[in-house]
């Protein structure tokens, strides 16, 4: 078993949202307060997106909600931010990576267990323009109203995701690796493998982290604007698989119906990426995961049809069996 990963397909339904800024102004705005939404082209046409930095912040601040992670202090220094770099203390500096370089100390870095793709939307030109303004009780003497213009849309948004499990709860120690050479603490177990001296924390707590990220998308949430444009980002179907390899591939899985009201599963390509991978499948009773919620995917009884995925329910069930997986030591080889 050579690189172990947890993978993912995820959607998420954005409701009248505005999840993400550019920052830039909006095409041929009418006001000059004007902020737009981030988006891609592509083919001629213009697709919101969410960018991977903003849902890996999403992701963090649910740990740190619902499942008590505390968050690695951050330091800020002139030029630069790190924060405190001991994946030991602080699970977020584990399965989130960082660079940590101090004034004065050898540079440490931790490539993040966890990547993610953008949230980039299915469905094309579902941005809409909208006019406000205030003029909440403006004084008498400037009566005059502030107009500003803003962008929303809804759309579905589709992403990917890895964890590599073998990394996870690991740490290479020496200059420009995870930790220093002196680290200590009483939680690690040193060791040396192929010449590299590593520090690995105990398999519960590896697990631990590793099912708390898992269930922690599924109660996803926050994003810009939600004061005024309130969309739960919490995913509405998920696929996830158990591989051996570091590739990520169950991306562009979903599309739009021909008539664009809505999305379906493109079953073609799903089909064609679990025969390429069906070598490299972990040994597991459910090394393929899908769960939905009811009337968000179209074609959802073909879904049914394909050989080798196990229906958990939900996307949150889907998860959470996922999670269960981790938690239960149902890859014993992985933890060694």
């Amino acid at each position: 078993m050579a690189n172990p990963v947890i993978t993912a397909a995820v959607l998420i339904e954005a409701n009248g949202a505005a999840l993400n800024n550019s920052g830039d102004p909006i095409d041929r705005a009418r006001t000059e307060n004007t902020v737009s939404v981030k988006a891609i082209r592509a083919g001629g046409k213009k697709y919101p997106y969410v960018s991977g930095q903003a849902w890996r912040r999403w992701w963090r601040e649910t740990l740190y909600e619902d499942f008590s992670w505390m968050p690695s202090p951050v330091t800020r220094e002139s030029k630069s931010a790190y924060t405190q770099g001991d994946p030991v203390a602080f699970a977020d500096d584990d399965i989130f990576g960082y660079m940590a370089a101090k004034k004065g100390a050898a540079t440490q870095r931790r490539v993040s267990p966890l990547k993610n793709s953008l949230l980039v939307s299915v469905l094309p030109q579902t941005i809409e323009q909208d006019f406000a303004h205030f003029s909440r009780n403006l004084p008498v003497d400037k009566p005059d109203m502030i107009p500003f213009e803003f962008e929303h849309y809804s759309t579905y948004l589709q992403g990917a995701f890895t964890i590599a499990l073998q990394d996870s709860g690991r740490f290479e120690m020496g200059v420009m690796r995870d930790l220093p050479d002196t680290f200590s603490a009483d939680s690690i177990t040193v060791a040396e493998e192929s010449g590299l001296k590593v520090a690995i924390l105990p398999v519960d707590e590896r697990r631990r982290r590793v099912s708390q990220v898992l269930r922690a998308l599924g109660r996803l949430r926050h994003g810009a604007n939600l004061t005024r444009n309130l969309s739960d980002v919490a995913p509405v179907a998920v696929l996830v698989g158990f591989l051996d390899g570091g590739n990520a591939p169950f991306q562009k899985l979903f599309k739009s119906v021909e008539d664009g009201s809505g999305v379906m599963l493109d079953t073609d390509r799903l089909s064609a990426v679990l025969s390429d991978y069906k070598d490299r499948m972990l040994d597991i009773e459910t090394p393929v995961i899908f769960g939905m919620l009811p009337g968000v995917v179209a074609n959802a009884d073909d879904i049914k049809s394909i050989d080798g995925i196990y229906h958990a329910g939900t996307a949150a069930d889907a998860l959470s069996a996922a999670a269960k997986i981790i938690e239960n030591n149902g890859i014993d080889t992985i933890w060694g």
